[in-house]
This record gives C-alpha cells, structure tokens and sequence, in this order.
C-alpha cells in the first residue's frame, strides 16, 4: 500500500533524531546551561533557566504532536483509531492533574498552569472541568464527554472508597481496557506485530501495581485484583488470582512464567522490578522500529520510544536544576521514563 511505503519512510526519519543513550549521558553530566540535545529550539529552552519547566516540556510536547499528527493523518478505520486512542493518554495524565489539584484544594489558574496544552487534538472538558466544586462534581460532568465510561467506573470507585490512589487506578484501569478494545480490533497481522510491545507494556502494569497495591499499600488479595487488568498474555486472570494471594515481593516473583522470571531473577524490590521491565520496554521498542517493512507496531514504537525520551529529559532538567548528585537525577530519569503507573 502506497500509504505504507509513505509511513515506513516517515517513520525511519523521524526514529533518526530519537536521542541515543550516548547523547541522554551526556545530557545528564553537562553543566546546567551548557545542554545540548541537537535541536536548536528545544536546546535554547533548556539552557535559559528563566524558563519554566512546564513551558520546555510543552515545547517538547509540540514537537511530539507534530510527529504523531504525520504519522496518523495518512492513516485510517482501526489502525487510526489505536493510535488517536493512544494519543488520548495526554488527556488522562491532565484528568488526573486536575483530580489531584481539586483534591488539594488548589485553584482553577493553579491547577491549570500544571496542563499540558493540546490544543484541537483534546477531548477533555477541561473549562468546564476546572469549574467543578469536588470530585463528584467533576466525574459527572465528564460522564458527558468521550470519556464517559472512564468517568462512571471512576465515580463508583471514589464514592466507595475515598481514596486518590483508587482514583487514578480506575482511570488508569479502564483507559487500559479501552486500549486493548482498540487492539482487538485491529486484523490479525496487524496483532501480531503489536504483541511483543503491547505484552510486556501490559505485564509491566499489572505486576508493578500487584506489587504497590499488595505489599506497599496492603490491599487484600480480592481488592488487588480487582484493580488489575487480566490479559491473553502473560497476566491472564488465573494467573493474576494465584499471584495475588501470595505474600511477599519474592513469592510474586518466583512465580512468574518467563521471560519474565529471567528478566526479574535476583530482583528484590518493587523499584529494581520497574526499572528492570522499562529497560526491556525500551529495548522492544528498539526492535520493532527495526523491522524492514512498515507496520502499525512500528508507528506505534517509534511514539513510546519519543514520550520515554521526553519523559527521561524533562527529569534530568528538573534534577540538574535542583542541583541533585547525577546518580539521584539518573534513577529519577529511568523511573520517570515509564509511560503509565
């Protein structure tokens, strides 16, 4: 298909200015004001520390949209419609910001300054969001928009528990839901290109928050599974009931099917677990925007591997500029690295 051909050759340039891990060190052991990423634009923000931090990453943000809106025009039918939903993660990270700044009691203008601007692309709310006197307020208002059936589940979680980390479960949980929806419909082909990135991002999820939600805020089995997302991966529901009963960190992970009980082999805390399955997210990620002929799988690494970066720059800037040790920056950069959880 013509298109195809157009994408592959879009696709290649665009993975040619992805920062290298060579350049990322570098960026992390230069001086504050002396960075260097190799775009003028971007190096210019980063380099006057008169400018917010908000304000680099939303140029950074600019500079991603401008790259996604090449690679999903030519597209459409379910391979448009994957790539938009995924697009819309965007509009749940500002969801959560504005959960989180109501449930701290900060103004409209205050919480608004913490938005990413996204412009047409968005199908939030946001004026009328802001304009909300609590939470349930603001879920039902959103019950009105694209985002209805996350912000139904999301009401019943909150108004049964109260709790802020429920809330962002649910609304993580049922975005997720949504996006294997996605999935599904895509052709055969199409699936099985996605499989090897799409399963380890979704073991990834259930098993960092099994481990959160079981070990560091003591949920029981029942209410930890109910918070996870079963799977036709590594994490099917049978699997994710037999986990969650266990114990203890290393319980969980002498029972993991592999790869992943390789890959995690000697981990013993949740932070090594998660650094661990991000490195190796990257690393999909890597060989599926290798492969020779175009595929959705490959548009779709190319954007990870573009928000991990943009994610990895905005916590060295942000350590740099708090003068912290680069081994401190460094662990901030990998964790920060993670497109979800």
């Amino acid at each position: 298909m013509t298109h195809y051909a157009y994408l592959n050759a879009r696709v290649s340039i665009l993975a040619d200015g992805l920062l290298s891990e060579t350049r990322l060190t570098a960026l992390l052991n230069q001086p504050l004001g002396q960075q260097h990423t190799g775009n003028p634009t971007l190096d210019e923000l980063l380099n006057n520390n008169t400018v917010e931090q908000n304000l680099i990453e939303q140029a950074w943000l600019m500079r991603m949209l401008a790259d996604f809106q090449v690679l999903v025009r030519p597209l459409s039918g379910a391979d448009r419609d994957l790539l938009m939903y995924w697009f819309h993660k965007c509009d749940i990270a500002n969801l959560k910001a504005i959960v989180r700044g109501k449930i701290a009691g900060l103004d409209a203008v205050t919480i608004s300054e913490q938005l990413l601007e996204l412009g047409p692309l968005s199908a939030l709310p946001i004026e009328q969001l802001l304009r909300t006197e609590d939470i349930g307020e603001l879920l039902r208002r959103l019950e009105k928009s694209p985002y209805g059936n996350i912000a139904r589940q999301a009401r019943r979680v909150f108004e049964k528990e109260h709790q802020l980390y429920s809330l962002d479960a649910a609304i993580d949980r049922h975005y997720l839901l949504g996006f294997l929806h996605k999935i599904r419909a895509l052709d055969t082909k199409q699936r099985q290109h996605l499989l090897p990135l799409v399963s380890i991002f979704m073991d990834r999820f259930n098993l960092l928050w099994l481990l959160r939600y079981r070990f560091a805020y003591n949920l029981s089995a029942a209410e930890t599974y109910y918070l996870l997302i079963p799977t036709p991966y590594q994490f099917n529901s049978s699997r994710l009931q037999s986990l969650v009963e266990l114990n203890s960190l290393a319980d969980v992970l002498a029972h993991l099917p592999e790869p992943l009980s390789h890959l995690l082999a000697d981990a013993n805390n949740t932070y090594t677990v998660d650094q661990r399955l991000i490195m190796e997210i990257r690393r999909v990620a890597d060989i599926t925007l290798k492969l020779h002929s175009f595929t959705l799988a490959k548009a779709f690494a190319y954007v990870l591997l573009r928000e991990m970066e943009m994610r990895r720059v905005m916590a060295i800037i942000k350590g740099k500029r708090l003068n912290l040790k680069n081994n401190t920056i460094q662990e901030a950069a990998e964790s920060s690295s993670a497109l979800m959880a």
